[in-house]
């Protein structure tokens, strides 16, 4: 048989995979025509009309009732898992305990942040599954904004009005230096022009710490001689302390490395903040399944304690 043909009888059969369910399961057509709640002359009619329009025999009577015949028989399994299948997708879009949650994240939120609220969270929602994606910033909204996540945990926030955000934390942004630079003893602010001229460890384009670097830079109009882009903020903080620049990074929670120094930064605006971020009119073309709404409430419960022990 031809593709086109195949094709062809599966847009017929589809919208009556439940009839011919029902019948194996009852073998009689009144009885199958009320758990389908539908009239058993309906019923007969479709049948009919199925094998007609498909060419093939799979229902037979036999006496008073009916019975697949071998094609139906073969047919069976298929129709039952494409059933099935069809449930579990209506289920994950319905059903706050069985649903699935497609999560982008920061790589830094990777490590401790994320494994943190799984873990809570599947203390009580055991059944919900996760598609977890680790990508940098751009990316990640990207992906949000085209439909291809339900949420992202992410820094900066975006200003599309497409995406609604919530501020689970701000950290402070700090001009990290070696520990033997000239201002590693200062116990002041610092302008970021005080490091002009000198080389910078940034990230790499398209990650949220590097815009964050670039609108800081730009209104101090500086231009960073650029020594190193690094993958991750631990990257750019080690190649600090190794002496190959500075560098402009959230500070570190459990205090700078032993090799830098954090200076507080004069531009007040110099903050990371750090939130929960999900399409305004749902993933879903205007609906929102459950499982994402609940584990949504559950990041902005407990994201605001745990993201400022464990990033940085």
């Amino acid at each position: 048989m031809e593709p086109e043909d195949i094709d062809r009888i599966t847009r017929i059969l589809a919208p009556r995979l439940h009839m011919l369910a029902a019948l194996a399961r009852t073998e009689h057509v009144t009885r199958a025509a009320e758990i389908l709640g539908m009239p058993q002359p309906t019923l007969s009619r479709a049948m009919a009309r199925l094998q007609e329009e498909t060419g093939l025999t799979l229902v037979e009577r036999t006496g008073r009732g009916v019975r697949l015949t071998r094609t139906g028989r073969l047919l069976l399994p298929h129709v039952e898992r494409a059933l099935t299948d069809l449930a579990r997708g209506v289920g994950e879009l319905t059903d706050a305990d069985h649903g699935r949650v497609t999560l982008t994240f920061l790589p830094t939120l990777g490590v401790e942040v994320v494994p943190a609220l799984l873990r809570g969270f599947r203390r009580t929602h055991p059944d919900v599954r996760f598609t977890l994606i680790q990508e940098a910033w751009a990316p990640s909204l990207r992906r949000l904004a085209e439909g291809g996540a339900d949420l992202a945990l992410t820094s900066p926030l975006p200003t599309d009005p497409r995406l609604v955000c919530t501020v689970l934390h701000t950290q402070a942004l700090r001009l990290v230096v070696p520990e033997h630079h000239r201002l590693a003893r200062t116990d002041r602010e610092v302008a970021l022009s005080e490091v002009a001229g000198e080389e910078f460890v940034l990230l790499k384009p398209g990650r949220g710490v590097r815009h964050l670097t670039d609108r800081l830079t730009d209104r101090a109009a500086l231009t960073p001689e650029v020594a190193f882009e690094a993958d991750d903020i631990a990257t750019a903080r080690g190649l600090v302390g190794a002496g190959l620049g500075v560098s402009v990074l959230p500070a570190r929670p459990r205090g700078p490395l032993p090799t830098t120094a954090e200076l507080p930064l004069a531009d007040h605006d110099a903050v990371r903040p750090i939130g929960v971020i999900h399409p305004a009119a749902g993933s879903g073309g205007g609906y929102t399944p459950p499982a994402v709404t609940t584990f949504l409430e559950h990041v902005r419960r407990h994201g605001p304690r745990l993201i400022p022990d464990l990033t940085g």
